[in-house]
């Protein structure tokens, strides 16, 4: 399995730190860390190079548009089966891990009767 980390930020240079810190404390380290960096003149493009020798980071630049422009841009560009997104918080020193040990979902709905179980007609774990 091959996991991205993705961080879609925008004036939020204070945070990154503490973001980025996260991730290269993980028990298991993502493969790369993807992120998506709308330039605010805050500081955040300097705060990933400082980091950029201890993370595997890939800096991806919108120039326009939205939020969801961005996480779409973040997708676009990560090369891991699995992409968790941060998103300017701190991940707990297992986030990762925890994420590679989870059961895979079932392909189909007809599968997924196998893995659910009815608590009452509206609930379903």
């Amino acid at each position: 399995m091959k996991v991205t980390v993705a961080i879609v930020t925008y004036r939020w240079a204070r945070a990154l730190p503490c973001s980025l810190t996260s991730v290269d404390s993980q028990t298991r380290k993502p493969e790369e860390e993807v992120i998506a960096l709308k330039p605010s003149g805050d500081g955040s493009e300097e705060v990933m190079r400082s980091f950029s020798s201890q993370l595997p980071i890939k800096l991806v630049v919108q120039e326009k548009g939205n939020f969801t422009n961005a996480v779409q841009m973040a997708i676009d560009n990560a090369k891991g089966n699995v992409i968790l997104f941060l998103d300017n918080a701190v991940a707990e020193e297992r986030w990762v891990e925890k994420y590679e040990n989870l059961t895979p979902c079932p392909t189909s709905a007809e599968s997924a009767e196998n893995h659910t179980k009815h608590i009452s007609r509206a609930v379903w774990l």
